[in-house]
């Protein structure tokens, strides 16, 4: 049966989506590839501005469906880049579980996917230096916002009646955007001076300004909330959600500030709603620990004590001997911490695994380095056989040999372009496995830095690096034993190895005391 190849691509911004260039460029070097190896390309999955922390794609979706519609079938799944796989290392992990599961196989343009113990291994590290590239990425993107919106600017998608656009001193700045601005600007202050008493007043204004200037858009009541109490229309800016108090904006607003506070204070009549908590940071280990006594997930929330409100873990399964038998969120987390140091291998040992994997990183290199030379000198020797067949076509006056001459220019030129694609291919020049692997140990040596991270994210990146599906937990005896992840169990390996290696090697030199 002849094996056919599926090419997945992935682009993660909209601008690369628009701009139409993200994914073609992909899908044409797999395309190369899958001609190479000669398999017939029978379809295409494109993910447009999706996330690679995400395993839920569409495309992605339809590729695993079709794969589950075609089980008889042998098919290679063809990507560019070991990041448009995936930039999460649960990720990464879930959707080669479930892509090897059904009978595929992986081939990734810039790295050679193996079974060995140490492939395994840089495979698992280059993901983690995916997903950590991609949270840093995202915490850099955050700090430039936050530093925008201190400085008066606003970063995000702009509010009806305003668009952003190109300043030679400001570069990119909210201005009006008419009609909307006009007709904005005439309801939040007929709004101000009781000429339009409630909400819903407001919306029946704008919407019959809307019918009258012939405008698409039909203006609801969380439209019309929105637009009262946003204080861009009046030239300020804040954001709550990262700390940034009201101050002035640099762009010009509709209306002026004594307006804005005088809509403030009318809408103040009304109940504030309820502002929920960030349970994922109160809560970390909610999705990632079990209860002992019944296998399922252990429930987090704020339970009400007399005075105050309280955060707990418990299990809230019928019939479980341990049904709503709470412990306080502290309690569970610093014995996870606990737990967390207990499995950390020394850092004498995970610089040992580094050195290993360094020095077997360094060997790949070096055969591939080899490979190369190999390629062009065997390119510069088709090129003397070209120019000597050409020397040939020249000197020669028999027609028929002529065209027996430029027959061999023709298979050598075929060779020389195969020779070419060979000498394209970067197998190990994008991994930068140094950049990747200082990283992954530092956080291996130093795990608790990320835990006590204020990003949900970092926390959830410390429990897949360490530790092999879910945790659990007894109410009584606390964590039980846990299964590690496959770089810690490997980690361990290693020290087990050098400990047995040395104390081998410490006898012997005793008994040549002896």
């Amino acid at each position: 049966m002849k094996t056919k190849a599926l090419i997945y691509c992935r682009v993660s911004s909209q601008r690369q989506v628009m701009e139409g260039h993200g994914n073609s460029s992909q899908e044409q070097r797999c395309r190369v590839r899958a001609k190479e190896k000669g398999y017939p390309v029978e379809a295409v999955f494109p993910d447009d501005g999706v996330s690679g922390g995400l395993f839920d794609r569409p495309a992605m979706k339809r590729l695993i469906d079709y794969l589950d519609n075609h089980p008889t079938e042998e098919y290679v799944i063809i990507f560019d880049d070991l990041a448009r796989f995936a930039r999460d290392l649960e990720v990464h992990l879930k959707l080669r579980k479930d892509l090897i599961g059904r009978g595929a196989k992986l081939e990734c343009l810039n790295f050679n996917f193996e079974d060995s113990p140490e492939g395994i291994f840089i495979e698992n590290v280059l993901a983690s230096k995916a997903q950590l590239d991609r949270q840093q990425n995202r915490r850099q993107v955050i700090q430039k916002m936050k530093a925008r919106i201190e400085n008066g600017y606003w970063p995000f998608m702009p509010p009806l009646g305003l668009v952003n656009k190109h300043d030679p001193i400001h570069g990119r700045i909210l201005t009006f955007r008419e009609p909307y601005a006009s007709v904005i600007k005439e309801a939040i202050e007929k709004f101000r001076d009781g000429v339009l008493v409630t909400q819903e007043d407001v919306m029946l204004f704008l919407r019959d300004e809307y019918k009258q200037r012939d405008l698409p858009d039909r203006p609801v009541i969380s439209t019309v909330q929105k637009i009262l109490k946003n204080p861009l229309y009046a030239g300020l800016i804040e954001y709550e959600e990262w700390t940034i108090p009201l101050i002035k904006a640099k762009h010009e607003g509709l209306i002026s500030i004594d307006t804005y506070n005088t809509v403030q204070e009318r809408l103040k009549r009304r109940t504030k709603p309820w502002k929920r908590r960030d349970y994922s940071l109160d809560f970390p280990l909610r999705p990632h620990v079990l209860c002992n006594a019944c296998g399922k997930p252990l429930t987090g929330s704020w339970n009400r004590g007399r005075s105050k409100r309280y955060p707990n873990y418990f299990c809230r399964i019928k019939g479980c001997i341990y049904d709503w038998k709470v412990t306080r969120n502290n309690v569970v987390e610093e014995k996870f911490e606990a737990l967390l140091f207990q499995v950390k291998p020394a850092n004498e040992i995970i610089d040992l695994t580094k050195d290993v994997l360094t020095e077997q990183w360094g060997i790949r290199v070096e055969s591939y380095s080899q490979q190369r030379t190999s390629v062009k000198r065997e390119l510069g020797e088709v090129d003397g056989e070209i120019e000597d067949w050409l020397i040939r076509i020249r000197k020669c006056k028999d027609e028929e040999l002529i065209e027996t001459y430029e027959d061999e220019v023709k298979k050598l030129k075929t060779k020389k372009k195969q020779l070419e694609q060979d000498l394209g291919k970067e197998l190990y020049a994008k991994a930068d496995f140094g950049t990747a692997s200082e990283k992954v140990f530092n956080t291996l040596k130093d795990p608790m830095s990320m835990w006590k991270s204020d990003d949900y994210n970092d926390k959830r990146t410390i429990l897949f690096m360490y530790f092999e599906g879910q945790l659990r937990y007894d109410y009584k005896l606390g964590f039980g034993t846990a299964g590690l992840a496959y770089p810690i169990k490997l980690i361990s390996e290693i020290g087990q190895a050098k400990t047995a290696s040395v104390e081998m090697w410490s006898s012997e030199l005793q008994s040549e005391k002896f």
